[in-house]
């Protein structure tokens, strides 16, 4: 059980009281008045036991039925969180397993040879009439503003947000947001998935305006680096030239000097010097 187990949160008895009272409800626990420190613990424990059971595919059918924007990767108490924020009770699109996994993650009995029906029904009937006519008439009033407010029913196919990044929202459809979380939380969260959708659209534009600069200044520095290195090589040209030229004409002085010293060196001849010098008188 030890690879299973870091699925799950580790040890969460140093947590605070009132920090362990959210985290229960976000796990989607119903906590019934104060309890004591020692039954909130009881209550995650078992859930987190729960979860261990739990297929994680069957976890994240449930999130892509309610389109809720996650990993593939995400753990399996990251989809009991989103699945606790769940309050749809029109079931269309969810999986058999699925809906099993919904089943008990709200506490409800579900049998595995039982009726989907049966587990339908039991789920409807949860929280008594009061929280069924607060269903309904969300369900009422988010059809009406869906018709008014929008063109046609958002039918974008699901997709899972990226690994390494963070991506827009999915578009979900104004309906429902009014029946998960009410006519203002539902609207907030529309006009939220929308300045989020303008927000990534504009920021891709401005890496795309940012690459198209980068791209402009490399090739400025290569045309740059091409004609320094064009100047470097005209100027060790025309330096190799030059000192060819200067050795050729030192290589020529050389010569002349040296035919020029062979000829003062030259010895002149005895015959000659003798005829040339003048004579004595006899005594």
């Amino acid at each position: 059980m030890g690879d299973r187990a870091t699925d799950i949160s580790p040890s969460i008895s140093e947590l605070p009281h009132d920090e362990l009272a959210a985290y229960a409800s976000e796990l989607g626990l119903s906590l019934d008045g104060k309890p004591a420190r020692g039954e909130l613990l009881r209550l995650i424990r078992a859930r987190q036991e729960m979860l261990l059971g739990l297929d994680r595919s069957a976890l994240l059918d449930v999130v892509v039925w309610a389109r809720r924007p996650v990993r593939r990767s995400a753990s399996k108490e990251l989809l009991a969180r989103h699945i606790a924020t769940i309050t749809k009770s029109r079931f269309d699109g969810l999986s058999d397993r699925g809906l099993h996994a919904l089943a008990k993650l709200r506490g409800a009995a579900a049998g595995r040879n039982e009726l989907r029906s049966v587990i339908e029904h039991r789920l409807k009937r949860q929280g008594g009439w009061l929280a069924r006519a607060r269903q309904k008439r969300r369900s009422i009033v988010g059809a009406i503003l869906g018709r008014l407010l929008e063109d046609a029913p958002a039918n974008e196919e699901y997709k899972f947000l990226p690994e390494n990044q963070d991506g827009p929202s999915l578009k979900d459809s104004i309906r429902d947001g009014i029946e998960d979380a009410g006519v203002v939380g539902g609207i907030a969260r529309k006009l939220r998935g929308v300045a989020d959708q303008y927000v990534h659209e504009k920021l891709d534009e401005i890496e795309r305006r940012i690459d198209r600069k980068l791209d402009e200044i490399d090739q400025r520095l290569a045309e740059w680096r091409d004609r320094e290195i064009s100047n470097r090589l005209r100027l060790i040209k025309i330096t190799l030239i030059s000192a060819i030229v200067v050795a050729l004409v030192s290589l020529g002085y050389d010569y002349v000097k040296s035919r020029a010293d062979v000829g003062a060196d030259r010895p002149v001849p005895t015959g000659q010097a003798t005829a040339r010098e003048p004579s004595l008188p006899k005594p």
